[in-house]
């Protein structure tokens, strides 16, 4: 297990001066948040600072054909935001390389071996829970006045269902923006249905239209723009196109809603439905669907079929089942994937095991 070392890691971003530098971070908005918020200090550290930045491509780890495009870059320093598949075994073929890493996560932690240089730093081992973007932005607070970006932290926060966990931010956020909160509530679903959950909503579509290079966007974006009211203002040219493509997705999660209330089928306490789409939104769906009342207590599951895997995401609001190890527990001996948190969990099957996994999950949550 790895100290908690956000100490070493200030000393690491303040020392970055004059390297060029790749930041990579997990293809969803609280990654994305991550991203920009951390590209944000390196540029307040430096105003002319080597960065460039890449998100993952369709799962929580650095593929083989990213770890390529990275190297080819010839980056001195990575630095990872929001994501634990194989970060160790990534830190190992970066140090080949002679590439020193910073990885930040915030999932449950597991038995990483990182090689000497490496620092990794997540809330889970100081025993707290919050989404990437806060506690990022709690770092970023440590060396400047970084409250100009609290926004950027306060959208990866609702983005991650992490209001419950991080009140100070939403909080200093509607003290900020009132006009864009016309819910004053610390529910994570009612804030999504204000104008500042809006901005998320927004950023959220992107992957869905464009898949990885949507979450660069938003990275791109999120450092061109400096307000949600600059950003809701559509004055910037990616974010009206942005807006325009998120009403086309947004109606797409409408329709697949309606369809999972009617065809959805219930075992126990888990609630799933087969959904099919254009666009990967199967994880959208099953946020919405499980912030219900009549779906807060039961585990949600939206699974779409591929060539040779089934892939979906779980959502469980009310906390009483831990998806991340039911997933795994699931998993075990099977051919797949997957973990996440407690609360949100995802997984992809091979075809052949997804019979005997649909009959574990049953099994585990009665």
């Amino acid at each position: 297990m790895q100290d908690n070392d956000i100490l070493k890691a200030i000393t690491f971003l303040k020392e970055i001066k004059g390297k060029k530098v790749i930041v990579v971070s997990h293809d969803d908005s609280d990654g994305s948040c991550s991203a920009a918020l951390i590209i944000r200090l390196l540029r307040k550290i430096e105003s002319r600072v080597n960065v460039s930045y890449f998100s993952t491509r369709g799962s929580p780890s650095i593929s083989e054909g990213l770890m390529k495009d990275i190297i080819a870059k010839r980056p001195e320093v990575v630095i990872t935001c929001d994501f634990a598949g194989d970060i160790d075994k990534a830190a190992q073929r970066l140090a080949q390389e002679s590439i020193r890493c910073l990885m930040i996560d915030h999932h449950v932690v597991s038995d990483y071996k990182f090689p000497p240089g490496t620092i990794y730093i997540n809330p889970q081992l100081s025993g707290k829970t919050m989404p990437c973007a806060a506690f990022i932005y709690d770092i970023c607070n440590q060396v400047f006045d970084f409250k100009d970006n609290l926004w950027i932290a306060g959208i990866g926060t609702i983005e991650d269902f992490g209001a419950s966990d991080r009140k100070d931010i939403i909080e200093a956020c509607m003290k900020q923006y009132p006009e864009l909160f016309e819910k004053k509530d610390m529910d994570n679903s009612k804030l999504f249905d204000t104008t500042f959950g809006l901005v998320g909503k927004i950023l959220s579509a992107a992957p869905s239209w464009d898949s990885y290079r949507g979450s660069e966007l938003v990275t791109k974006v999120l450092l061109e723009v400096n307000s949600p009211r600059n950003f809701l203002g559509l004055e910037n040219k990616n974010v009206r196109m942005m807006f325009e493509k998120y009403q086309v997705i947004e109606k797409e999660i409408r329709d697949a809603v309606r369809k999972f209330e009617k065809e959805s089928l219930v075992s126990g306490s888990l609630r799933y439905h087969m959904m099919s789409s254009e666009y990967p939104i199967k994880s959208k769906v099953s946020t919405i669907v499980s912030a219900k009342k009549e779906h807060y207590n039961e585990a949600v599951a939206v699974i779409e079929e591929k060539t040779n895997t089934y892939s979906m995401s779980l959502r469980n609001q009310s906390g009483d089942f831990d998806l991340n190890g039911i997933v795994h527990g699931c998993l075990e001996g099977l051919e797949g994937t997957g973990g996440g948190h407690k609360k949100a969990a995802g997984a992809v099957v091979a075809k052949n095991d997804f019979d005997a996994f649909m009959g574990r999950l049953k099994d585990r949550v009665k």
